[in-house]
């Protein structure tokens, strides 16, 4: 006997409680992706279920102790992810037990990359400002995650400096090195990124194809 699918209400009414609990803020990011149809490439969803396809959706509700990131010695991964963490107030998205594993299935590579979004910033080397995001985004474009990429990255490029025109340089930098990342770089969301937290930042960089400095 199957569950029934819930309605379209239902999930909406859903939605509204899961975003008015700051405990569940990753939970409401992967169910507003799924109502808004959001998928990425499906080459992109396959790799991200080779990596899962041994742990269930583990990979897919991460578990990191910050404090014990933060006891790491100075120059790991780990301790470099939970000090940004720490230094831009962030508290990381986390997909909870209770939430509907259809769902997430449904939405692996998604669901993954709202869980490590702030690894990103680390391994890319940039920080939370526009200019900053905009690496990130030109890194996901140019890797082609979704099947619009290299069209949105052609108009970032655009409506990027109108938005900072102020930053317009920093900006286009920005775009340019997210590019040239993701020409060296392997789809980061199929790599196993929670089993390298105990190591070098330098090392892993270096792995992954990514700059020590950037």
């Amino acid at each position: 006997m199957t569950s029934e699918t819930p309605s379209l209400w239902a999930r909406l009414r859903l939605l509204r409680t899961l975003r008015a609990d700051p405990s569940r803020i990753g939970d409401a990011s992967v169910l507003q992706s799924d109502l808004m149809g959001a998928r990425m490439r499906e080459e992109i969803r396959q790799q991200v279920e080779h990596l899962c396809a041994r742990s269930h959706c583990d990979r897919l509700r991460p578990r990191l102790d910050h404090e014990a990131l933060r006891r790491l010695p100075p120059g790991t991964f780990g301790r470099a992810y939970a000090e940004f963490c720490a230094a831009h107030r962030i508290v990381p998205a986390t997909i909870s037990d209770a939430f509907d594993d259809d769902t997430l299935r449904r939405n692996p590579a998604i669901a993954r990359y709202i869980c490590l979004h702030d690894m990103f910033h680390v391994l890319l080397g940039c920080d939370t400002s526009l200019p900053g995001e905009l690496r990130i985004t030109a890194f996901i474009m140019a890797q082609r995650w979704f099947a619009a990429g290299e069209l949105f990255l052609a108009l970032l490029h655009v409506l990027g400096p109108l938005a900072r025109p102020h930053q317009a340089r920093e900006v286009l930098r920005n775009l340019r090195l997210g590019r040239a990342l993701a020409r060296r770089a392997p789809m980061l969301l199929a790599e196993p990124l929670e089993d390298l937290l105990g190591h070098e930042l330098a090392d892993v960089q270096r792995r992954l194809g990514l700059p020590v400095t950037a």
